[in-house]
């Protein structure tokens, strides 16, 4: 079975064909209690049926996937979902504004577990096309990504096609319309969906705990709850330079230890210098780096 959403607690598991509620094995609610991530939501796990025809997880398979951000000045590891393929990273155009560092961060989070991170760029109603794409171009997003909008179904229907048949989880900044689109590609479920603050023009979270919902015609999406900011926790340079294919790419350095900024004998630098690797790009992996070095 499939964990499908936690309570404390309590839980509810997939079989397949319907969600059933759950309960913790006392050894597993130990460990849960220490703060440690011993289940997350797509984790495949085994039960036991009491006489009563209640359920109680009793065990949890290795992870072949995970995507984890760290918790805060400990460093623990959040893992947010487990198993899954892709790491379908939702921004917007406007109303919150878009936020290419917030996609970066998942990005990396994404590859660090194993994902293969996708942007979608909803909203794109309350812009032009063209003015979507630049911001895209502009942004140096290194990701494959589509343009859509949740509040007229523009490229639902393409979102829908890309995601049958695989796991996938969502996550983005509280108030991009992660909620919305899912109501889009799951007709007749309830979804609490919200709106984004007058007063602070931030988004206020609708979802509030990982939860996995099957797709009709195949597939698998856990929605998780929006975030305002998303840490990395220690990071080494090449999980930086692994979201820029040019700056991965680039060849071996002089140094094993090479951050990329003054080192000499730096292919990161000399491909900067000759026109390899792009400006905006070098300076998005230098943000990530400056950014993430000062938590």
């Amino acid at each position: 079975m499939i964990l499908a959403q936690m309570f404390g607690p309590s839980a509810l598991v997939w079989d397949g064909a319907s969600l059933l509620p759950a309960s913790l094995d006392p050894k597993l609610k130990k460990e849960a209690g220490r703060g440690a991530s011993v289940l997350a939501v797509g984790d495949e796990v085994e039960i036991a049926r009491a006489g009563d025809g209640t359920i109680s997880i009793v065990s949890v398979a290795p992870r072949r996937t995970h995507l984890g951000r760290s918790t805060g000045e400990n460093r623990d590891v959040q893992v947010v979902a487990a198993n899954v393929e892709r790491a379908v990273i939702i921004a917007s155009a406007d109303d919150p504004p878009f936020r290419p560092g917030l996609v970066d961060r998942w990005a990396l989070l994404a590859l660090r577990g194993g994902l293969t991170p996708f942007l979608v760029l909803n909203k794109v109603d309350l812009v032009s096309v063209d003015e979507a794409e630049r911001m895209i171009a502009e942004a140096a997003v290194p990701l494959s990504y589509m343009l859509g909008s949740a509040k007229t179904g523009s490229g639902m229907e393409e979102l829908r096609e890309s995601l049958r048949g695989t796991t996938s989880v969502f996550v983005g900044h509280s108030g991009v319309g992660k909620s919305t689109i899912l109501k889009r590609l799951l007709p007749g479920t309830e979804i609490a969906t919200g709106a984004v603050s007058g007063k602070s023009g931030k988004g206020r979270q609708t979802t509030t705990s990982a939860k996995f919902y099957p797709l009709p015609g195949g597939g698998h999406v856990i929605d998780t709850p929006g975030v305002r900011s998303v840490s990395l926790g220690e990071t080494t340079t090449a999980e930086y330079a692994s979201v820029f294919p040019e700056i991965r790419d680039a060849g071996p350095c002089r140094f094993s230890s090479c951050t990329h900024r003054v080192e000499p004998g730096c292919a990161v630098l000399e491909g900067v210098r000759n026109g390899t690797i792009p400006e905006n790009v070098y300076a998005r992996y230098r943000k990530l780096l400056v950014e993430t070095e000062a938590e």
